[in-house]
């Protein structure tokens, strides 16, 4: 009980730490900006102290060019103070941004943590085997309902498969003799040989029954 009442102001105080953060980090920036516009104004007047002090020196006015360096002296002693205080400003805001980078990663990390605890709180593996039978069941009724929708019924279930295999294979045998290509035909000489011959002995009858006639 003691540790409880002492974890919540500490877990209180890193939920305003780390609200304040952002804050105190938009400070820092806004100071070190602030930082070098005044640097810059002091470089500035350093500058114009030494412009002053060329011209006090070419009209031989030696005092005055004195005091002009001594000036720029004072604003390069402020510039050089100034330098350091954006240095430690730099150095805070790193420091803050990564103690922030690691408070946000932190945080992430028990958020994570606890959402996989509520995962594997919500389910069990009971649940889970539940799950997987009731998923095995429905293939397995759907398995059985489409091999009944795929068995065959009325005429087409007296159908002998072997017998319409056998009827299958003739046609195909059928097919392939169809496009075999026919043998060549066998042209024959006889005939011609005959007319050849029996033209010649029909010309020499007629010849000699010319000559015969022509004699009387």
């Amino acid at each position: 009980m003691l540790k409880k009442l002492l974890s919540k102001p500490k877990s209180k105080k890193k939920k305003e730490a780390a609200s304040s953060a952002l804050p105190t980090l938009d400070r820092l920036h806004e100071t070190l900006e602030m930082l070098e516009k005044k640097e810059c104004f002091l470089q500035k007047k350093a500058s114009a102290e030494v412009e002053r002090a060329k011209d006090y020196t070419k009209a031989k006015n030696k005092s005055a060019a004195i005091q002009c360096l001594k000036k720029k002296k004072l604003y390069e002693t402020q510039i050089e103070q100034l330098a350091n205080f954006q240095l430690r400003v730099h150095d805070q805001i790193i420091m803050l941004e990564s103690a922030k980078a690691t408070t946000d990663t932190v945080d992430a990390l028990h958020s994570g943590s606890s959402a996989v605890k509520a995962i594997h709180q919500s389910v069990s593996i009971d649940d889970i085997e539940n799950a997987i039978e009731e998923a095995n069941e429905h293939t397995e009724n759907m398995r059985q309902i489409q091999e009944a929708l795929a068995t065959p019924i009325g005429a087409s279930a007296d159908f002998d498969e072997d017998e319409l295999e056998a009827e299958l294979e003739d046609l195909e045998e059928e097919e392939l003799e169809n496009d075999l290509p026919e043998p060549p035909q066998r042209t024959s000489m006889e005939p011609s040989a005959r007319v050849t011959t029996t033209q010649p002995a029909n010309d020499l009858a007629e010849l000699t029954k010319l000559q015969a006639e022509m004699a009387l």
